[in-house]
């Protein structure tokens, strides 16, 4: 699992970096928020008073206390605002329900999606669940604009708003008047031939490093890219009803046999997904790798195919496989070579004009069928660090995470731990996988041989 970014309060530039806007924009197209569930011990606390809580500590969390704001003609790219929490940001669902109603709410609210321009989050509260894992707890949903957080940083603000430690409040930010922002724009329009001149002598120097990256990769000194896939029942648009399931574990029982936890889990949903699925075919799974932050840039990670080797009959040597796998495509990634790729195309990005960019993204067609895929499912693995978070007078038992599904992907994974417990998050859509619980059922058959092969 990757680590949690150190601070989530840094001082930044108040323009959206491209890859920040990227997300903004690609929202409208495919819905992409962030539901970060924490799980509490039923404490004594009164819940209205935890909601004024709750609100005093989201005025001195950053990236709560802002919103985005667009930029005139989209001459410049969309600016944070400063922006108090909005009242209505904390709902109190305050109907008793059960833990499997509790997981059906929190899928059915992926149907409203926080508008960044007002509020980059919102959270929900579900009180009283009496049959929660591990028995009767408050259950806390945050919800965050992609926009403004990546995965690890969205961990680092949920820790910040559910976490004991005292937090200083950062100096608000001076907007500048509106006649200064209208200035700005026209300065934008005039400065734009030269910055097109600067995107046009950045795409030579990313051309140069591209090309040493592909030699690199045929000389041996990288490992090539991951292969595409073909599509499966899996790989479909979630036209149908979207559930949530989660399966709450021990750390141990998923970090043995010399494994890391997301090894383990891969090699376990390739058994499960081989089984669903009914036959050997070539599987893999789209796995999110956490990127050294970029000035600026609230989301700093990228997606690679990690192979699966249903092919592989022997449970050990599949997860040796998987593994090795995994490492491959962090070798890459991290590579000097392609880390010089990858930094001269944001200095290209930097320099393409707002427009464009925007432009570009709203050519994305979210109906048209890509011939293959990079995986058929998505993992996303992070550590949400210590358990020492606390809400309404309880302890964080277990934190869950449910990534979203995409117009090609109908089964994605999550795998969140905090403290000495892992949580996998199933997000799917009766368009792939018509019985989620038999699908819950599956995976965990298919972790407990994996652990029984590894152990």
């Amino acid at each position: 699992m990757p680590r949690i970014r150190a601070d989530s309060r840094r001082r930044e530039s108040t323009r959206l970096h491209p890859a920040d806007a990227r997300a903004y924009w690609m929202a409208s197209k495919i819905p992409s928020d962030q539901f970060l569930l924490y799980c509490f011990d039923h404490g004594s606390a009164d819940i209205d008073t935890e909601v004024t809580r709750l609100h005093e500590r989201s005025g001195r969390i950053e990236v709560l206390r802002t919103r985005i704001t667009d930029a005139a003609f989209g001459l410049e790219y969309p600016h944070w605002t400063e922006a108090s929490p909005p009242s209505d940001a904390i709902s109190v669902h305050r109907t008793a329900r059960t833990w499997p109603e509790c997981l059906d709410a929190v899928a059915a609210s992926f149907r409203r999606q926080v508008d960044p321009r007002d509020s980059v989050w919102h959270l929900h509260l579900y009180p009283n669940i009496v049959d929660a894992p591990g028995g009767t707890a408050l259950v806390a949903v945050l919800q965050l604009s992609h926009a403004a957080a990546d995965g690890t940083l969205a961990s680092r603000i949920a820790r910040d708003l559910f976490g004991t430690h005292s937090i200083a409040a950062s100096p608000a930010r001076t907007e500048p008047p509106v006649v200064c922002e209208m200035a700005s724009s026209a300065l934008a329009a005039v400065a734009l031939p030269l910055r097109l001149a600067q995107m046009v002598r950045g795409g030579v120097r990313a051309r140069r490093d591209a090309l040493d990256l592909e030699q690199g990769t045929d000389s041996g000194a990288i490992p090539p890219p991951a292969p595409s896939r073909a599509l499966t029942a899996l790989d479909v648009a979630p036209t149908g009803r979207t559930s949530v399931r989660t399966i709450v574990l021990p750390k141990a029982d998923v970090h043995c046999g010399g494994t890391t936890v997301t090894t383990f889990v891969l090699t376990a949903i390739s058994v499960a997904l081989q089984c669903f699925l009914g036959d050997s075919v070539d599987l893999a799974a789209e796995v999110t790798l956490a990127r050294d932050a970029r000035a600026d840039a609230r989301n700093n990670f990228g997606n690679v195919g990690v192979g699966l080797f249903t092919s592989e009959s022997d449970i050990r040597s599949r997860s040796i496989l998987i593994s090795a796998d995994l490492a491959a495509r962090r070798h890459r990634a991290n590579h000097s070579l392609s880390e010089a790729a990858r930094s001269s195309q944001d200095d290209v990005e930097a320099h393409v004009p707002a427009f464009l960019a925007e432009w570009g993204v709203a050519q994305f067609d979210p109906t048209a069928v890509p011939s293959t895929v990079t995986g058929n499912t998505v993992v996303s693995s992070v550590s949400r660090g210590a358990a020492d978070l606390a809400l309404g007078g309880g302890c964080v038992r277990f934190t869950a995470g449910f990534p979203a599904l995409s117009p090609a992907m109908s089964l994605t994974h999550g795998v969140h731990g905090i403290g000495d417990t892992v949580t996998v998050g199933i997000t799917s859509n009766s368009a792939a996988v018509p019985d989620p619980d038999g699908y819950e059922a599956l995976l965990r058959d298919s972790l407990d041989e994996v652990r029984v092969a590894l152990g």
